[in-house]
């Protein structure tokens, strides 16, 4: 790597976690602000149904033997996987669990189904980066039927194979769901998550990298990520072309090498940053939420205040381009996407009333043990996620229209949605019982009524998930310069007493999600 290339790549990273740094901490504050607000007004969630906590059943989800390829010596071995409740994943010799071989956290992961053709194409593409004949490329030695790849560009990737295709379809949505799932973040505030996941996004749109970008891991691996991706972005196709020329396996040793020198750079400034981050936020807490609530009227009056100019100001730039790049779109997207998602949460319904009836325990808390774990079942949930599955070619025709949005992530998110309901549904019953001391009977008759109503509300809402998953990347390339100035002269006009409590780029993007919300709504009610 010559000097030049290194010297870009610091100042990259530099700039990164300086753009970083920034972001976190106004959204960290805006995110208590939000915190203070919501808990002074006492909002009660639309949803009938009571939201399942997170650890409220801490049973193993999955169990069952793979074969796994060794890292090192890189042999296939026989070993006893067990998916626990937080969706780390535990191998052991066999199922007496004596002896534990270890544990995979699959947060940041994916999962792929053919790992021969996914390892292939990820060759060939280095192989054009580094201007290589794709030709000459030897090919990898192909894996064995039935095997998947838990994938991570710079982290331990994992080679379980499965014994039929059976086998093999169930472990992949169950590693599927551990990916989604599984928790990265060593801070597990509310408040904290929020604050990282719009950082991260503003630091990236600051670059000018709009759409969709998938992440996951710890603090320090997603902060790696997402500068790594814009180094492969920015910096690492020229630096590749300037490898010597050589055969491939020279080539690719090298890029191996330089990958691992900037791994390196990126990880060792990245440790230091955060560990100064997270102390600094930690400390400013204590001193800022007394500040907040002394102050929530006030801010959430000029939040609306600031809203409503806005929409006073932004209509004429916003609505045009709505009426040109969207409005005219809504009536067939949502006509195409309703069916699915409509039928997804109904057939949730018809599951949960089967085991619902099937249920005929004492009402015992120790009797709702098998009863609450049904929504983990692959095979239980699978004929509602199943009726998603149309939704995944519907999106992708609209690609020509509308870009940088992941039908993969849109399809998924709603499968979750479908199967959080039926965590919430099974709950529900559960507390009405147990907690509630209604009896069975009369409590299956209450939360089939709440279940109803949530599948109604859920179905409406994941409809303006879609459209504003497809349309907002591209909406905002469109609006974002013409409403820049606007912004700023706004910005300016916030009161400096309560101006460090009010990030004016977050109200604008909620106005965007609600103008978006409000047009789909309107159509959806012409539809009904």
């Amino acid at each position: 790597m010559d000097a030049q290339i290194k010297n870009e790549i610091i100042e990259l990273t530099k700039a990164m976690l300086e753009t970083f740094t920034k972001e976190y901490i106004k959204a960290y504050t805006i995110q208590l602000t939000k915190k203070a607000i919501k808990d002074a007004k006492a909002i009660p969630s639309p949803y009938l149904l009571d939201p399942r906590p997170r650890d409220h059943d801490k049973s193993d989800i999955f169990s069952g033997y793979l074969v796994k390829l060794g890292a090192i010596r890189k042999n296939w071995l026989k070993r006893h996987f067990v998916v626990r409740y937080d969706y780390s994943i535990d191998y052991f010799v066999d199922d007496t669990h004596a002896n534990k071989k270890g544990t995979i956290n699959l947060c940041g992961y994916s999962v792929n189904d053919d790992p021969n053709k996914s390892g292939l194409d990820r060759i060939l593409k280095i192989a054009e980066k580094m201007g290589v004949d794709t030709n000459s490329v030897p090919k990898p030695a192909q894996l064995p039927p039935f095997t998947i790849e838990l994938y991570h560009y710079s982290r331990r990737c994992y080679y379980i194979q499965c014994s039929n295709e059976e086998e093999f379809k169930e472990w992949i949505e169950i590693f599927k769901t551990c990916c989604r799932r599984s928790y990265g973040f060593k801070n597990k505030d509310p408040c904290h998550i929020a604050a990282f996941g719009i950082a991260v996004r503003n630091t990236r749109w600051s670059l000018g990298r709009w759409g969709w970008f998938g992440y996951g891991g710890n603090e320090n691996q997603i902060l790696s990520d997402i500068i790594l991706d814009e180094i492969e972005y920015d910096i690492l196709g020229r630096a590749l072309s300037k490898l010597p020329n050589a055969p491939w396996f020279i080539r690719n040793y090298l890029r191996n090498k330089m990958m691992t020198v900037i791994e390196g750079m990126v990880s060792s400034a990245v440790a230091p940053a955060w560990a100064g981050l997270d102390k600094t936020v930690g400390e400013l807490r204590p001193t800022i939420e007394p500040r907040i609530k002394n102050q929530v009227d006030p801010i959430a009056q000029a939040q609306n205040s600031i809203v409503n100019k806005m929409r006073e100001s932004m209509m004429s730039q916003i609505k045009p381009a709505m009426e040109e790049h969207v409005n005219k779109h809504l009536k067939k997207i949502i006509g195409e996407i309703r069916t699915p998602i409509e039928n997804g949460f109904d057939e949730s319904l018809k599951i949960w009333n089967e085991k619902t009836n099937a249920y005929n325990g004492n009402g015992s808390t120790e009797s709702f043990s098998s009863y609450r774990s049904y929504p983990s079942s692959y095979w239980t949930m699978y004929p509602a996620k199943d009726k998603i599955s149309p939704l995944y070619n519907i999106i992708d025709q609209y690609r020509p229209i509308f870009k940088d949005y992941s039908s993969y992530y849109v399809c998924y998110d709603i499968k979750e949605a479908i199967n959080n309901m039926a965590y919430d549904g099974s709950y529900t019953l559960e507390k009405t019982v147990t907690q509630d001391q209604v009896d069975v009977a009369s409590a299956k008759n209450q939360t089939h009524s709440k279940y109803q109503h949530d599948v109604i509300l859920g179905t409406n809402m994941q409809m303006k998930f879609v459209v504003r998953e497809m349309v907002k990347p591209t909406l905002c390339k469109i609006i974002n310069p013409l409403t820049k100035p606007l912004l700023s002269s706004l910005s300016s006009a916030i009161p400096s007493a309560i101006g460090d409590f009010i990030d004016i780029n977050e109200l604008y993007n909620q106005l965007i999600d609600d103008i978006l919300g409000d047009s789909t709504q309107v159509v959806i009610d012409e539809l009904n």
